[in-house]
């Protein structure tokens, strides 16, 4: 009976050591998180989440569209909003051609 044996280049080494020192690289990051030490990834991860879950206020929208700051959003500010914009006459209810907060808020507070 004769068994045929192949022999191993010096690359198929190389690279069954590579896959291996890969594998257990991959295994010692996995470990690592859930021992409460996050790498890299996962703190981009938590950031974005953070962020993305942050809310963000009708007021403080309001705010950052008012670039002046003269507490009015007029109809060029506006245009900055398109939902905002194309909406801004019914919105505008006393007719002077800019909007308050008080009436932002009316139309952009969630139904209650």
């Amino acid at each position: 009976m004769s068994t045929s044996r192949r022999q191993l280049d010096a690359f198929d080494v190389r690279s069954v050591l590579l896959f291996a020192s890969l594998t257990l690289g991959g295994t010692a990051a996995v470990m690592a998180q859930d021992q409460g030490t996050p790498s890299s990834s996962t703190a981009s991860a938590t950031a974005k989440t953070t962020t993305a879950t942050l809310a963000i206020t009708p007021t403080a929208v309001f705010k950052r569209a008012d670039r002046n700051r003269d507490g009015q959003l007029s109809r060029e500010e506006a245009e900055h909003l398109p939902s905002v914009a194309a909406q801004f006459d019914q919105w505008d209810r006393d007719g002077n051609g800019q909007l308050s907060l008080q009436e932002f808020l009316q139309h952009t507070q969630p139904a209650r």
